[in-house]
């Protein structure tokens, strides 16, 4: 057994020696998170139009002008289908169901059957260019929608966006999906997805989603047609998403990822994302997971364990993990919301691959670290930044174009499933 006398972590001196004890805390306040953040979700984000906030302040003050993203509703829709599906709060359920007819009404391109990037308040387009990650997201978030609802008109409209992927979006020549495209499919010069991004053809962020997107596509015509004529290709595409992240986006030294890339896979940055390197040890692994391959799972548990490993050394002093190395070697001293958030379930899952007591030490010592200051107590929702100083910035959101439920939601459901699991394999 774990000696858990080594976990620098109120909860783990709390449960000193008994690793029963401390994961059946975790699971027991994870649950607790989960229906807090579910409570705020579903109360705070519809607009009275049968839509949704685009901006809401960290007062928790809603902007009825704000212009609304398809990150937001594709998100949302991904966090009330599978907080629906876990808790069975019938509140989620109807949510997911407006985020459903926003998504297809106000963000779906009939001529080109993509998703478009942004639309105003009414929900008018502002922005009709095609971004991959965007369809990434629409992707995963119908998966969960079908998963929810047993809807075969979103498993229709996923696999019909997943066929416009695979046509339009790929680089037939060194692999991979490019980046962005124009409104009408056409290629475009400038393809960022932020403005914080480098401008190149291809990114880890993309490739990333497109794997989260597909695994969950696949894991969804499995479990509901596993008969179904689709599922052959998306296994495949699958397959190729896993190889090009696996042999282009995980370094050699398997402890960090490469975050852009020009076409033929060179790499253009050398900035370093302990957040994006934590996330993905753990999104790769659960897409070999869903592979169940000798070859997959092996490649998937030496890069997650040496994602994990390298994501450690961004844990800061105050237990949470910061945000980045920049392209100058300066060291962003952050700690933002969703980083939080995937740094718990990355070392979770780290831990559960090889019982390392260093990646139990680093989950707790996050958990503890997101209680204390990631969690606002007052609004319900977790603050944009951590305010440990004075220098850390004020003006954040409790809802925005990025900022939603998916990252800390699904990190509530991981976390008890990780600990169920934990739990269950342990003397």
């Amino acid at each position: 057994m774990t000696d858990l006398n080594e976990l620098a972590s109120p909860l783990a001196e709390q449960h000193a020696g008994d690793l029963q004890g401390a994961l059946t805390q975790l699971e027991a306040e994870a649950r607790v998170e989960l229906n807090r953040i579910c409570a705020w979700w579903t109360t705070q984000a519809p607009a009275s139009d049968s839509g949704f906030y685009g901006e809401i302040s960290e007062a928790g003050v809603p902007d009825p002008e704000a212009p609304r993203s398809i990150i937001l509703i594709t998100r949302l829709l991904w966090f009330f289908s599978s907080a629906f599906e876990a808790t069975q709060h019938e509140a989620c359920g109807r949510q997911a169901d407006r985020a459903y007819r926003v998504l297809l009404d106000q963000f779906l391109d009939p001529k080109t059957q993509t998703f478009i990037w942004m639309v105003s308040a009414g929900g008018k387009p502002l922005n009709a260019r095609k971004q991959t990650y965007a369809q990434a997201f629409g992707i995963y978030a119908l998966a969960a929608y079908v998963r929810a609802r047993q809807s075969p008109a979103a498993l229709a409209s996923a696999l019909k966006i997943f066929e416009q992927v695979q046509t339009h979006f790929m680089d037939p020549v060194h692999g991979g999906w490019l980046e962005a495209l124009g409104p009408n499919l056409e290629p475009i010069e400038d393809v960022r997805l932020s403005a914080r991004d480098q401008n190149s053809p291809k990114s880890m962020n993309t490739h990333l989603h497109i794997l989260e997107a597909y695994t969950a596509l696949y894991e969804t015509l499995v479990h509901l047609e596993s008969d179904h004529p689709k599922l052959a290709a998306v296994r495949s595409a699958l397959e190729t998403a896993f190889d090009i992240f696996n042999q282009h986006i995980v370094s050699p030294s398997k402890d960090r990822l490469g975050l852009f890339f020009d076409l033929d896979w060179t790499s253009q940055s050398s900035v370093r994302s302990f957040g994006h390197d934590i996330e993905a040890s753990w999104l790769l692994y659960e897409a070999a997971l869903s592979l169940d391959t000798p070859t997959t799972l092996h490649d998937a548990k030496q890069a997650a364990l040496g994602l994990a490993d390298g994501a450690r050394q961004g844990l800061s002093e105050h237990g949470g993990l910061y945000e980045e190395v920049g392209q100058d070697g300066h060291l962003s001293r952050l700690h933002v919301w969703w980083i939080q958030a995937e740094a718990l379930v990355g070392f979770l899952n780290a831990y559960a691959i090889n019982r390392d007591p260093l990646f139990l030490t680093s989950a707790f010592g996050v958990w503890d670290f997101i209680k204390a200051n990631q969690i606002d107590t007052q609004g319900g929702e977790w603050l944009e930044l951590a305010r440990l100083d004075d220098q850390t910035p004020k003006a954040g959101l409790m809802a925005g174009p990025w900022k939603c439920p998916y990252h800390t939601g699904r990190a509530m459901m991981e976390t008890i499933r990780l600990c169920q699991s934990l739990r269950a394999t342990t003397p």
